[in-house]
């Protein structure tokens, strides 16, 4: 009991964080918290793949700083008037990019590839994701970023409760041994359900799309929540480990709590701009 009483608040603290640095925070609140978990995922994904040692731990620092600036700056320098910040965080990029090449030069490392190549997985695998979610919700508002994250948590709510009910048949067993068919039709029909509750109740803070458009919306996300819990698996299975890491008690890591969104951010991201070019045409 102690341990679900653990998990719940531990789980309500990282959706409160979300919730309400969307609704009520500036409009840096948000982005300064995917920065934050930028910054932890990349820390963590190092660790996983144990390529960074003690001995070269500021290496691991330059590939956090940079995922922390990668996912932090765009969404400011959209502003009018912020040229300045996109200017140095563009410079503090460039820099990071030919310190972390340089220094690897001068560190005796018998796999240096794999050492440079684990910095790079990080801004790809989730600086970017992140970055790109940051200015989701400022372009387009942070109301379709809320509904993203009430269908991820949805989807996973309702591939639970079917799953562990009738969950028979393996979805992807090499990988994540108890999904289920059943369980990811059960979260695939919850997140489309959620979408049409959002869509009547929601007033204000409803997107500014159709039925059908929020009926998409659900499945796609459904799909590719599913894949970005499957990725994170996979390279958890890869190093034989459980979970990513302990800074969520009773959740594991970071990475534990946003696989799914680091799939799912670029995927709206595609789906706003089909969304917009087919109501240009």
């Amino acid at each position: 009991m102690n341990k679900i009483l653990v998990r719940s608040l531990s789980g309500a603290v990282y959706v409160a964080l979300i919730v309400c640095s969307l609704i009520y925070g500036s409009y840096w609140a948000f982005p300064l918290l995917c920065a934050i978990f930028s910054l932890l995922g990349v820390a963590e994904l190092e660790k996983i793949e144990s390529v960074n040692s003690n001995d070269r731990i500021a290496l691991r620092f330059i590939d956090m700083a940079a995922a922390f600036i990668l996912a932090l700056f765009p969404a400011f320098s959209i502003y009018k008037g912020t040229e300045l910040f996109f200017a140095f965080g563009v410079s503090a990029l460039i820099l990071l990019f030919l310190v972390r090449l340089i220094s690897q030069l001068y560190i005796s490392e018998e796999n240096a590839l794999s050492s440079i190549s684990s910095g790079c997985l990080g801004i790809i695998y989730v600086a970017v994701p992140l970055s790109l979610i940051s200015v989701v919700s400022i372009v387009s508002g942070p109301q379709i970023v809320l509904a993203m994250f009430i269908m991820i948590w949805i989807n996973d709510t309702g591939a639970f409760l079917v799953g562990s009910t009738f969950g028979k048949h393996r979805l992807f067993e090499r990988i994540s041994p108890k999904k289920s068919w059943e369980g990811f039709w059960g979260g695939f029909i919850f997140s489309i359900a959620a979408g049409v509750v959002i869509h009547y109740l929601f007033g204000k803070w409803n997107p500014t799309l159709s039925l059908p458009g929020m009926c998409v919306l659900g499945a796609l996300i459904s799909v590719f929540a599913t894949f970005g819990d499957l990725v994170e698996s996979l390279i958890k299975r890869t190093v034989h480990i459980k979970d990513s890491g302990h800074i969520m008690p009773g959740h594991g890591g970071i990475l534990d709590r946003i696989d799914s969104l680091l799939i799912v951010s670029p995927a709206l991201v595609l789906f706003l701009i089909i969304d917009s070019i087919i109501r240009y045409i």
